[in-house]
């Protein structure tokens, strides 16, 4: 078994953390790769990615997967994240977590701008 944790910023805002919420939520109807997917903070909100992450290992799942939800490769991407993937791996070493590229690195974000746009004209 498998699970993804989905990980925002987290913000001050309750809405804000409502709306990315809801965006795991549609994801996780539309998904068929996974037994298990949730989102996940990493400040100023709850769940916390740790907090996560355990519940997944207490359910037996051996493999997590951890996609930031981030337009950009900054400290939180490049250092906070990585570190607290460590560890995780430290605590639970028999454990597979696997960090995966963040949001802004994928190559279709400006097609689904450029889609966006165009409808909006």
């Amino acid at each position: 078994m498998k699970a993804l944790v989905l990980i925002a910023h987290g913000s001050k805002r309750s809405l804000s953390n409502e709306e990315f919420v809801d965006l795991v939520n549609k994801i996780k109807n539309k998904d068929e790769n996974f037994s298990e997917i949730e989102a996940a903070f990493l400040e100023l909100a709850t769940p916390s990615i740790q907090s996560v992450a355990k519940k997944f290992i207490s359910q037996n799942i051996k493999k997590i997967y951890f996609y930031p939800y981030f337009l950009n490769s900054g400290k939180h991407v490049s250092v906070d994240l990585p570190d607290i993937l460590n560890e995780l791996k430290e605590e639970y070493p028999t454990i597979d977590f696997v960090l995966l590229k963040h949001f802004g690195s994928s190559d279709r974000i400006s097609d689904i701008i450029l889609d966006d746009i165009s409808l909006s004209l």
